[in-house]
């Protein structure tokens, strides 16, 4: 019996084990024992692959470390293999509160190098300019834009809601620095325990960075590439623009609305905005009476007759 079911060698009662003076050590017994050595040798496990295992690989709640990244169907998965799949679109769950991570969605249509006009002007979905003047510089999306920030700060303010509070990591890929409220951090560090239901504010300054990822817990996985709908529905929670268009016969000074409904409910009821393309016998027109979900599209006719009142509107709910 090499092993006792525990995986203890106790080698077998014999005149060698243990040995006892005066007593004679027979050549039975010596040769039971190296048979029983040899065996239990057998069954451990060669530290340069020779041996295949036999059964289950009892690991008494260890870890296996220093492992490869498998590539057969037959392979183990190791961290590396799974954070790799959790990088892919759709990911598993949605690790990265950063939206707009790289910098594809431009409803705006801001172009690049145009400076701002205000402090804190968005630019790209979700990301605004602090200084006023300064902008923020870029290529085509292929699929991520590479985005050069200004001194003054490139940053997203993350909404209360979306913070459970604690150690959150930082990552991206570029040469920019970065802050999170204000406080340094380096690419793939931590931040002090945040607070939940806080808004927490990340700035990238005097450098380029794309793939920005901000994510619970101590350790950088590969930036989450959302599909690109997926995205721009999350953009849109904070930003919308559309179109809007009445044509009715009424009488004079009576309203006529047309109601909008968003694509994508919004934080708050949100801020309008609108532009003219087409007014006819219009005395008032106008995009109003903005809720989270939706916008009136309102007109008056100037006298007794057919109106026509065609726009384009947007819907801010920015932080």
């Amino acid at each position: 019996m090499p092993r006792n079911g525990t995986g203890t060698y106790v080698p077998p009662p014999s005149t060698w084990a243990p040995g006892v003076n005066g007593v004679t050590a027979l050549t039975a017994d010596w040769n039971g024992l190296l048979n029983d050595l040899t065996s239990a040798l057998s069954q451990s496990v060669s530290s340069d692959g020779q041996t295949p295992m036999t059964g289950n690989l009892q690991l008494g709640n260890n870890k296996i470390t220093g492992l490869a990244n498998g590539s057969a169907n037959t392979d183990g998965a190791s961290m590396g293999n799974l954070n790799s799949v959790a990088g892919q679109a759709g990911g598993v769950g949605d690790r990265n509160l950063l939206i707009n991570g790289n910098f594809s969605v431009n409803q705006r249509v801001y172009v690049s190098g145009t400076a701002t006009v205000g402090a804190n002007q968005y630019t790209l979905d979700r990301w605004r300019v602090v200084t006023t003047g300064q902008s923020i510089t870029f290529g085509a999306a292929a699929p991520d834009r590479v985005v050069t920030c200004p001194a003054g700060g490139l940053e997203q303010p993350i909404e209360a809601g979306m913070m459970v509070g604690g150690i959150y990591t930082l990552s991206w890929t570029g040469t920019a620095t970065a802050k999170v409220n204000g406080v340094a951090i380096i690419n793939g560090g931590n931040t002090a325990a945040l607070p939940a239901n806080t808004v927490a504010t990340i700035q990238f300054a005097s450098g380029t960075v794309t793939n920005a990822q901000f994510e619970l817990g101590t350790t950088a996985t590969p930036y989450q590439r959302r599909q690109l709908a997926t995205e721009t529905l999350f953009c849109q929670r904070y930003y919308e623009t559309g179109s809007g268009e009445l044509q009715a016969y009424n009488l004079a000074a009576n309203g006529t609305a047309v109601r909008i409904t968003f694509k994508a409910t919004k934080r708050v009821a949100p801020t309008l905005g609108y532009t003219v393309a087409v007014s006819t016998n219009c005395a008032v027109f106008d995009a109003r009476t903005a809720t989270p979900e939706g916008l009136t599209w309102f007109a008056t006719p100037i006298a007794t007759g057919t109106i026509a009142w065609a726009g384009t509107w947007t819907a801010a709910a920015e932080l």
